[in-house]
């Protein structure tokens, strides 16, 4: 589970570090309900884009930005929206939670932060000594690259040298190192080879393994399941909420499925992969182009007791 052991000394430097670069870290709280925000912190805000490398966007972490590029406060739902039947070509309602307003445009800093969290207000990382590696297809490496910059950290980028150019060029803006591994988005395994090489010959990294951090799952079970259950409050109405469908990953994501299934005790979740990979399906594996859901394994965290359909 999530390791709470404390290493005063380190923590000791950590909240030095913070307290000379004026950094507020956000609690889980605030990412969930933002109008907890402290009124500085917003205040603030009111003249910082989204996606700048400033700590007040910590508190940008969160599903209920307002839809804006620059000076956005927060808004009482998360952002969704709604695909008209003309699209799916069924009958049955289908909501989506928008991530394109999260600091990067995708929810990942979430993901990432749920992993970096603990180590870093424990003292386990030390951002005075440590290296934040984010081993990673992608988002999530963008993702913890950009949570580390926020944090006064230095960051390592890992991920597959055949991933979009779009992305690398943006890493090297906040990433103080990137590492090309062989292969594309279902090459996973090349990566935590390259991992363990690290760890092996360098003394000052330290590894947050998105598939086997539950800061990850937790992060959404309690944020975004909780985003969930408030805009299907909204929209609900006379109708009956059937369950979520959401492709693997890293399986955080899907961890929101299992807090509405506490809530909707009879609703389903379904996992969604690439017929290329369809790795719960068939255990098998292949190449394939969705970038943001690398395949060939289980993650750790996946509780797939809970998950109905593939």
């Amino acid at each position: 589970m999530i390791d709470l052991t404390k290493n005063e000394a380190q923590l000791e430097r950590t909240v030095k570090r913070c307290r000379d670069r004026n950094i507020v870290i956000p609690t889980f709280e605030q990412m969930k309900n933002p109008s907890l925000t402290p009124q500085k912190i917003k205040d603030e805000l009111s003249t910082i884009e989204l996606w700048d490398v400033v700590p007040q966007n910590l508190f940008r972490i969160t599903w209920k930005n307002e839809p804006k590029d620059k000076g956005g406060q927060f808004q009482s739902l998360a952002n969704y929206m709604e695909i008209p039947p003309e699209l799916t070509g069924v009958e049955a309602r289908i909501i989506a939670l928008v991530g394109k307003w999260f600091p990067t445009g995708a929810h990942k800093v979430g993901a990432a932060f749920g992993c970096l969290a603990p180590p870093l207000v424990t003292g386990q990382f030390d951002p005075t000594k440590h290296k934040a590696v984010w081993p990673s297809t992608g988002n999530y490496c963008r993702g913890g690259a950009y949570d580390s910059s926020l944090l006064a950290c230095d960051s390592v980028a890992i991920l597959p040298e055949e991933m979009s150019q779009e992305r690398f060029d943006w890493l090297k803006t906040v990433a103080s190192e990137i590492i090309k591994t062989p292969g594309s988005e279902s090459n996973v395994k090349e990566i935590y080879d390259k991992v363990a090489e690290l760890k092996a010959t360098r003394d000052n990294v330290f590894v947050f393994n998105q598939f086997a951090e539950f800061g990850n799952y937790l992060w959404h079970y309690d944020i975004t399941g909780h985003a969930f259950e408030e805009v299907l409050n909204k929209e609900l109405g006379t109708d009956n909420y059937r369950g979520v469908c959401l492709t693997t990953g890293s399986a955080g994501t899907i961890g929101s499925g299992d807090y509405m299934k506490q809530l909707y005790p009879s609703s389903k979740i379904a996992a969604g992969e690439a017929v290329q990979c369809p790795t719960l399906w068939l255990n098998g594996y292949g190449a394939h182009r969705i970038e943001g859901i690398g395949d060939k394994h289980v993650p750790w965290i996946h509780n797939v007791r809970n998950t109905d359909m593939i």
